[in-house]
């Protein structure tokens, strides 16, 4: 074996000492392969080779250069004859290099009978290459005024990688294609503000030898720099690398062949690459779009209003993701946003994610929270959607592309991407409609770390790209064309259209700032009449100023018939039935007909709700808990404490008391059982237990 691993094994303790003092590397002593494999890598660096060849003498360099590439092990006069020096001065060159680690010699087996066969030296394959790498060098000169793609083929792969990696590529081992890290280090070789940070983020000792260097105008002997900072031979060694690795620092050699740490010029005196203008804009004439039909700007809100009474209605218990065809299909048409016969592709769930993430509804497909819902629908529609947009906007995670198979993302920022993506609409103008794809491109030219520095992503269609740098603008331009034609149409920042031979095109829905700023006032619906809502004698109720008050009372009791400008909801049997249902009552309903219509009831209408509430002959039932305690002298302490904790409670005859619960509240029994104990009674259930 000619690899420098396997000789390293084979050297004893003592000779292991001379090579680690050679080199200047601390030998822990409590591990030998620990410390063969830690004088393994500072011996392969190549900055710590290049070191260690300013230490030889011109004999020894020769016997290495003679030696390099060759793995068969020669003796010492071939060696001598090869670097044509007399034996007895190649001998002690050769001792000394075998001490120093750089050579490995070999004893051929004794044979019977025959004289001892002279030691053979070989130079091990890792530093044979090296060393021919370092002869390269010197023939390439000093890498002072070249550009970055020429500074660039000094490294190889593994240091090519490395660069990298510190300037922020995401490095994937056995899978990096130097081409790939080639068009992301180039443009940021030489680049003032990737310098600037770079430098910034230097040790110590580093960002000292980067001030003395750049002082000399960017060429100086690196041991010079040893002696005049007063550094240890690995201190300087550790400088020189971590230098190296950002792309800050080249090897390179004189005339003399002497080695020299060298700054080129694109480094040293970086100037800010060339202004490359964004992607134009290309506006759509109006007369080629097809506009899509009319939608208030809090659509988003009344919809989410629709479909919580879904689910208060017991018509509708769904689970993020799990919705099907069949379930949205008759949801469909008491919705603002349509497509055909569904809903658009991921909006019920982006409506269901709204609802979690405002607390509305309980988590993991869970029912309505009555403790949030009461104070939602006393908001108008504008504090509505300004909280909607604020989740939305906040989100960790990316809700509005979940159901879209064309892109996958993972470690992005998504708050990050939401702000810049509306800074760009921003600076759209409100009256023009423009293609998807040159809004979609401009932004991903301009803003290229709209998802962060650091993240993965899966498009179900690869872009025909092949630098990093392109395929990311690809990503972002594909995640901004989702987010623009999904919770961006949806929570009415943009409206989406199809235009003639355009494809998709979108336009900024005019003072988008509102959504995002308080302190901007929303835009006002003109009035349609002097009340909220007119009562028709046909039984037709005509919303005339909508809130989210008025939609949620009338789809309590009241059956949708028509979206537009003004809302059409009709009174029927069976609308009237489930109001009743969900616990209202006929005096309730007129009430409120009566007081958003300013006027009494048309009395064909008054007379056909009495009629429908008198047909329905409703039993109403209530969950409670009977309470016989064995002390009945205690009936009045058990009552007072039993209010006091907030439950509602009425003493029976039989010296009994009834607790009643609200429906499917299982905190409320908890609750009594945990008050009877604090008055030192233990609540007994029939057979044991709550279900028993």
């Amino acid at each position: 074996m000619r690899n420098l691993l396997g000789r390293l094994l084979d050297r004893p303790p003592r000779s292991l000492a001379a090579i680690a003092q050679f080199w200047d590397v601390e030998l822990r002593g409590w591990d030998a392969h620990a410390d063969i494999g830690h004088l393994y890598r500072v011996m392969t660096e190549p900055w710590s080779f290049a070191l260690a060849w300013q230490q030889l003498t011109t004999l020894e360099r020769a016997i290495l250069e003679a030696l390099a590439g060759d793995d068969a092990a020669a003796t010492l006069e071939t060696i001598a004859a090869r670097v044509a020096a007399p034996a007895e001065a190649v001998l002690p060159a050769l001792r000394r290099l075998y001490r120093a680690g750089l050579l490995a010699r070999e004893q051929p087996p004794e044979a019977a009978g025959l004289p001892p066969a002279p030691e053979r030296f070989f130079l091990p394959r890792e530093l044979g290459h090296l060393t021919q790498r370092l002869r390269a060098e010197r023939a390439r000169g000093l890498p002072l005024q070249q550009g970055a793609a020429e500074l660039l083929e000094w490294f190889d792969d593994q240091e090519l990688a490395a660069i990298a990696q510190h300037l922020g590529y995401r490095v994937i081992p056995a899978v990096a294609i130097r081409a790939d890290l080639v068009a992301y280090v180039t443009p940021r070789i030489g680049n003032p503000d990737v310098i600037r940070a770079t430098v910034r983020a230097l040790d110590p000792t580093a960002a000292r030898l980067w001030r003395w260097l750049t002082e000399r105008e960017g060429v100086a002997d690196p041991l010079a720099a040893r002696q005049e900072l007063g550094l240890a031979l690995r201190t300087l060694r550790q400088a020189l690398q971590t230098l190296g690795r950002r792309g800050l620092l080249w090897r390179g050699y004189d005339a003399d062949g002497a080695l020299r740490a060298v700054v080129p010029d694109i480094v040293r005196q970086p100037a800010p690459p060339p202004a490359v203008p964004p992607p134009p804009l290309v506006p759509v004439e109006p007369a080629l779009v097809e506009v899509p039909e009319w939608s208030p700007v809090f659509t988003a809100a009344w919809d989410l209003l629709t479909l919580l009474r879904e689910v208060a209605a017991g018509r509708a218990r769904w689970r993020r993701g799990g919705a099907s065809a069949a379930s949205l299909r008759p949801l469909a048409p008491r919705l603002w946003l349509r497509s055909g016969d569904l809903p658009p592709t991921g909006y019920v769930p982006f409506l269901l994610w709204l609802a979690e993430a405002q607390g509305l509804l309980a988590p993991a497909g869970g029912g309505l929270v009555p403790d949030r819902l009461r104070p939602w629908t006393r908001l108008d529609f504008a504090a509505q959607m300004r909280q909607l947009v604020a989740r939305w906007l906040e989100a960790a995670e990316w809700p509005e592309g979940a159901e879209r198979e064309a892109l996958q993302v993972w470690g992005g920022d998504w708050p990050g991407f939401r702000r810049r993506l509306l800074d760009a609409l921003d600076t759209l103008d409100s009256d023009c409609w423009y293609t998807l794809e040159s809004v979609t491109a401009r932004f991903a030219a301009t803003t290229p770390g709209a998802l962060g520095a650091h993240f993965t992503a899966a498009a179900s269609a690869e872009p025909g790209v092949e630098s990093p740098e392109a395929r990311r603008q690809a990503v972002i331009r594909l995640a901004a064309a989702v987010t623009l034609t999904t919770a961006g149409a949806w929570l009415g920042l943009v409206e989406v259209a199809r235009a003639q031979r355009r494809g998709t095109v979108l336009r900024v829905r005019p003072d988008l700032g509102w959504l995002r700023d308080a302190s901007r006032p929303a835009p006002e619906e003109p009035p349609l009449g002097p009340h909220p809502l007119a009562v028709q004698p046909t039984g037709e109720l005509l919303l005339l100023h909508p809130s989210p008050r008025r939609v949620w009372a009338l789809s309590a009791f009241a059956a949708l018939e028509r979206l537009d400008r003004v809302a059409i909801y009709r009174l029927t049997r069976e609308s009237v039935e489930a109001g009743l249902a969900a616990g209202l009552t006929l005096e309730r309903m007129v009430q409120f007909l009566e007081r958003e219509s300013g006027a009494p009831l048309p009395p064909n209408v008054a007379y056909q709700l009495q009629e429908w509430v008198r047909a329905y002959r409703r039993v109403r039932l209530r969950r409670a808990v009977l309470l016989a305690p064995d002390d009945r002298a205690s009936l009045a302490e058990l009552e007072a404490a039993l209010r006091a904790s907030g439950l509602r409670v009425e003493r029976l005859s039989g010296e009994r008391l009834l607790v009643l619960l609200p429906a499917d509240d299982e905190a409320a029994v908890e609750r009594l059982e945990a008050t009877l104990r604090e008055l030192g009674r233990t609540p007994q259930w029939p057979g044991g237990t709550r279900e028993g």
